[in-house]
């Protein structure tokens, strides 16, 4: 195992517990910027070509700025056409599945694409958390594993690692070998990888290839799979060193600084997938059973953003203030609202009565 450690608030602490072939791309996941592993935390990057990364303590150095978000707990407004149609989008037995929670709102994954895009050539405009390349289908023992941070799917080749570096079970009759895989892949080292069949090996810890099928709507673009992967590889590889680890250190400090911060007004599209009444139609709708996930991983998102906001030398005081602001924006919206529909209201009226 390798023990990774990061810069926060001054302090070198353990980060990542980790066996991978590629910990530069781990990393690379995690903050949204490339970046080096060296021995100490003043050492020059180690050479990668001539160095086996195994069994000692490394310390990361993003080469760029980290991607975060000062409004952590973003949500979106009230349930819309767009959120229909992504449903929709999906037919059969299966879930369709939120990569970014839906929790986490428009905003929130407008700024993780925009924040990230400068490693991705073409970077693509998603501003909808309902964006269907937002989703995909899946069946639901899967969903609850990628709700759940024990699997997430890799895009090779890409920063740091080919297709070959991924031991995978292949779809049956996929045809002609593709040039890019996009793999589920359990963040545990699978067990009887040899023994297992395709139709059931990632139930039993397989790295699948994924054989994506439909009617022609866009696959998830890399900067989504490159950041669920991130997320889902510190909910399940943090490191548990106790009370000096980065979850422990984190959540003291949350603690100490983030008391006062008023807290985000509650919303009824805080659980993810949690499914509101129809719109007005004239056609009928498929039941859909309401999933509420995505727990995990929103949870995921808001502690590892406190850690790269650290990184970033945010203060709790310009979260306050940018939170402050924020409710203040909202309630002056409110209130426009409120007052454009009396305007309407009266003119209505006095038409009604000349």
């Amino acid at each position: 195992m390798v023990d990774i450690y990061l810069n926060v608030h001054g302090s070198q602490v353990p980060f990542l517990s980790i066996s991978n072939s590629d910990l530069r791309y781990v990393m690379f996941c995690i903050c949204g910027a490339r970046g080096d592993l060296s021995a100490t935390p003043d050492s020059p990057p180690v050479d990668y070509d001539n160095t086996s990364l195994a069994n000692v303590i490394y310390y990361y150095s993003p080469s760029g700025n980290v991607s975060c978000s000062l409004n952590g707990g973003i949500t979106s407004t009230s349930q819309t056409v767009r959120r229909y149609n992504f449903r929709e989008e999906f037919e059969g037995d299966c879930d369709a599945a939120h990569l970014i929670p839906h929790s986490k709102g428009d905003e929130y994954i407008d700024k993780v694409v925009r924040d990230r895009s400068p490693p991705y050539h073409p970077s693509p405009s998603i501003s909808e958390i309902d964006d269907v390349r937002n989703g995909v289908l899946l069946s639901k023992d899967v969903h609850s594993m990628l709700s759940g941070g024990r699997v997430a799917f890799l895009k090779t080749p890409n920063y740091g690692l080919e297709p070959t570096d991924i031991r995978r079970l292949e779809p049956v009759d996929q045809g002609p070998a593709p040039t890019e895989h996009i793999t589920l892949q359990q963040l545990k080292k699978p067990e009887g990888l040899g023994l297992l069949h395709p139709a059931t090996g990632v139930l039993h810890g397989a790295h699948m290839d994924a054989l994506f099928q439909g009617t022609g709507s866009p696959l998830p673009p890399a900067i989504i799979l490159d950041y669920i992967y991130g997320v889902a590889a510190y909910t399940c590889w943090r490191s548990r060193q106790g009370d000096d680890d980065v979850h422990a250190v984190m959540k003291s400090y949350r603690r100490e600084h983030y008391a006062y911060i008023p807290p985000r007004r509650p919303s009824s599209n805080d659980d993810d997938d949690a499914h509101g009444p129809d719109p007005p139609t004239s056609l009928q709708r498929r039941p859909y059973m309401s999933i509420r996930r995505g727990g995990v991983m929103a949870t995921a998102m808001d502690e590892l953003n406190s850690v790269l906001m650290s990184l970033q030398g945010i203060t709790p005081q310009e979260v306050a203030n940018r939170r402050e602001k924020r409710m203040e924006e909202e309630e002056l919206k409110a209130q426009d609202a409120s007052r454009s529909k009396v305007m309407e209201w009266m003119k209505t009226r006095d038409v009604g009565g000349s």
